[in-house]
């Protein structure tokens, strides 16, 4: 299996987009705790859990962990996997290199747009993490509204709907064959209504 690989670092504005650490893990914790993430993510774990997962996750091939970081401080993560090697895989049509995505924005970090244009970013970056992948995915809870409006400004479309085991899914998609360019991030960039994501 072709390990996913994160090649450079994402830059949005103050914040930039790398790989998450056993390092981040208080900081992590912290931010899966707040409220509008733990709804979506059931991730509330305490540090010590979150040690453990990323230290699973930095050695399975097929994920890949990435930190919002702002001034030395966690704002944001954002995971990307091997659609085949994740649960989604037993559920959908996908090829072996489909990729999938999940993210979350923290509290300091919301509301201008930044998820979308990180849904964007990772898009455009597809085909380093792994090559030949044709598309990105994400399966958003169906309740997760802000979640949808992210993805489908980023460009990503609707493929239905999906019950995973852990809950009702919104199935989207966009092909790399149809990235967005490049743009400097915005404060405005249409999603000034984003929460907490995804």
């Amino acid at each position: 299996m072709k390990i996913l690989s994160w090649k450079q670092d994402m830059v949005l504005g103050e914040q930039h987009l790398r790989p998450a650490t056993a390092a981040d893990a208080v900081e992590l914790a912290s931010l899966m705790a707040e409220p509008e993430v733990a709804q979506w993510w059931h991730q509330d774990w305490d540090a010590k859990r979150w040690t453990d997962y990323l230290g699973q996750m930095t050695e399975d091939p097929g994920s890949l962990p990435l930190a919002l970081d702002r001034g030395g401080h966690v704002t944001g993560y954002v995971e990307v996997y091997r659609v085949a090697a994740d649960v989604l895989g037993d559920y959908i049509e996908h090829s072996e290199s489909d990729l999938g995505m999940h993210i979350a924005v923290g509290k300091q970090s919301r509301g201008r747009g930044l998820g979308t244009s990180i849904i964007r970013g990772v898009l455009r970056e597809a085909t380093e993490i792994l090559d030949c992948c044709p598309r990105l995915m994400a399966e958003p809870d169906i309740r997760n509204i802000s979640s949808h409006r992210a993805f489908s400004q980023a460009g990503f479309a609707s493929l239905g709907t999906v019950q995973l085991p852990d809950k009702a899914a919104q199935l989207m998609a966009a092909s790399t064959d149809k990235r967005p360019q490049p743009a400097k991030f915005s404060s405005v960039d249409g999603a000034t209504q984003e929460k907490a994501l995804l």
